[in-house]
């Protein structure tokens, strides 16, 4: 994994080509952007252009980049634990988005001094 300015790269080695395939994948849906190689320094590189084209490429556009980990989250839980974490948040006297952040932080183990992944 790779990171630069929020956007992290994943990579893959096509042993037939010799071939280093980037693409970056916490924007979203679909990547943003692909890049590929010959050797590390170089992906690098490419995955930095990458993600510099699509910001200048937003902005001269007029168009809002898909940033990473914007903070919302669509989850599906069942109707079943649905009504089980509704009834825990009322018991808790919490709303159901708060009670699931505070389970979600306790399962990842997040303190309030932790950082976020490098």
């Amino acid at each position: 994994m790779m990171r630069y300015k929020g956007y992290v790269a994943a990579v893959e080695f096509d042993d037939s080509i010799e071939v280093l395939h980037g693409r970056i994948v916490n924007s979203g849906p679909y990547p943003i952007a692909t890049f590929q190689a010959t050797d590390a320094r170089e992906l690098r590189r490419e995955f930095e252009r990458s993600v510099d084209e699509y910001l200048n490429w937003c902005e001269e556009d007029g168009v809002e980049p898909r940033r990473p980990f914007s903070g919302k989250l669509n989850v599906r839980l069942g109707s079943e634990l649905h009504a089980h974490v509704a009834a825990a948040a009322t018991a808790n006297r919490m709303s159901i988005n708060s009670w699931i952040v505070r389970a979600l932080r306790r399962a990842a183990g997040i303190t309030r001094t932790s950082t976020v992944p490098k």
